[in-house]
């Protein structure tokens, strides 16, 4: 009698229900990365910068601008004596009377006014078949000269004029630097967003790397 009884406690019990681990594991989704024209997006934080990302390339193209024609003229200054794109200047003396009456408005300049080394150029440009002559020194009548004048010499009466000045470009020294420095920060600030992308993702996957 007791067995029975026994048994039938037993079945009156009440079962304990079964209890699951419950975990704080997102469930996983089959979600594919993100991509664009590029290849797959490096992950990155959420709040990512608006000042890396858009601020610094716009900076970087605005000195990328300026540094060019810094570095580009600065450099011509460089190299311009070496090359040859600068010396002397050089007169042309072509005879008055080929201008038919044309130079009577033209101011006349006496030879004894000329330098000796205006002198020098001026029978070289006589002597020349391109009527052209070098002034290899000082340049005293450079005012008159580059508005034209007329000069006697020897008997003949010829319009001299200075044909080119070929003077050397003068600017700061420090215009070449300043150039290329700026080009290189402009690159950085062009070059910042993918370079953050990449170093967020670094720093995201290695901090998944420590929590497995």
């Amino acid at each position: 009698m007791s067995d029975d009884d026994d048994a039938a406690s037993d079945t009156d019990e009440p079962h304990a229900p079964d209890e699951s681990p419950i975990t704080d594991e997102p469930p996983a989704t089959d979600k594919p990365p993100a991509t664009d024209e590029t290849g797959p997006v490096e992950p990155t934080a959420s709040s990512e910068s608006l000042l890396l990302t858009y601020a610094a390339p716009f900076l970087g193209v605005v000195l990328i601008a300026i540094g060019l024609p810094l570095a580009i003229v600065g450099g011509y200054v460089v190299v311009q004596d070496g090359v040859g794109l600068c010396g002397e200047p050089t007169i042309t003396a072509t005879p008055a009377d080929e201008y038919e009456g044309a130079l009577a408005t033209i101011e006349t300049l006496p030879a004894e006014d000329l330098s000796a080394a205006e002198r020098a150029a001026l029978e070289e440009a006589i002597d020349s078949p391109l009527q052209e002559g070098t002034v290899a020194g000082e340049l005293s009548n450079r005012e008159t000269l580059l508005e034209g004048a007329i000069v006697e010499y020897e008997g003949e009466r010829y319009y001299v004029q200075i044909a080119s000045l070929n003077s050397c470009l003068e600017v700061a020294p420090l215009l070449f630097p300043i150039g290329i420095i700026a080009i290189l920060v402009g690159v950085v600030g062009v070059l910042t967003p993918p370079i953050y992308r990449k170093m967020a993702g670094f720093e995201e996957r290695m901090r998944n790397g420590r929590m497995e």
